[in-house]
């Protein structure tokens, strides 16, 4: 069994991570260069990495007054409107609150000693699948990362079950890749297509230390054969 808190840690880092899949995935639903957009997420992503891994005293810092900074950006909102409803100030500030304790379970203990490196690779696994494959084939990609992912990481660490390659958990993996075909096929991929991009990121999944860098372009390449096929 596990704990409640484990439990709300691992959903805090999905929440999270369909959050962070859904800010790259923004090119499909916007008319801007998915290969430049994705470009500048990275630079972005790899600059607070860095600062995190080189300075972490400064990121530290930079995190508490980002959360002083909401709770005072209330305060700024009442001098310049006559809001007179401590009921709403209070409930404002226990947002802000929840938030910092929501980012703080989605931290695992590598990520608190070692920076966002599954921001970093994720970012860097979507510029690869769109600088190789195209703008294309980015919804395969978006579709994998968010559902199988999701659907395999909370699956299997709440059945169990048995171990498979490694890492992988047989009803994880199995829930996680029945989900992602049947995600695929309502976007509009066929059933053979959404078999063989399945395929490909269980395998990518199974393979790396890093499935955030892998699943992208897996998805994406597999999107890419079977157009020509």
């Amino acid at each position: 069994m596990h704990s409640w808190t484990e439990l709300r840690s691992l959903f805090a880092r999905k929440f999270f991570h369909v959050i962070f899949v859904a800010l790259l995935a923004a090119p499909l639903f916007v008319e801007v260069p998915a290969e430049l957009y994705i470009a500048v997420l990275t630079l972005v992503g790899g600059f607070v990495y860095s600062i995190q891994v080189r300075q972490p005293l400064v990121w530290e810092e930079f995190r508490q007054n980002f959360f002083r900074s909401l709770e005072e950006a209330f305060t700024r909102l009442e001098q310049l409107l006559p809001l007179d409803k401590p009921l709403l100030r209070s409930q404002y500030q226990a947002a802000v609150r929840q938030l910092e304790e929501l980012m703080l379970a989605a931290e695992r203990d590598y990520e608190k000693r070692h920076g966002y490196l599954g921001i970093l690779m994720g970012a860097v696994g979507f510029l690869v699948a769109v600088a190789i494959f195209g703008k294309a084939h980015l919804l395969a990609s978006v579709v994998s990362m968010v559902v199988y992912d999701a659907v395999s990481a909370v699956v299997g660490t709440l059945l169990h079950g048995w171990r498979i390659a490694g890492k992988l958990t047989l009803w994880g993996t199995g829930a996680g890749a029945l989900s992602n075909m049947l995600a695929l096929v309502a976007v509009g991929y066929p059933a053979s297509s959404a078999l063989l991009i399945t395929a490909f990121v269980v395998l990518a999944d199974a393979l790396s230390p890093e499935d955030n860098l892998t699943i992208p372009p897996a998805a994406a390449a597999a999107s890419y054969l079977s157009g020509l096929l």
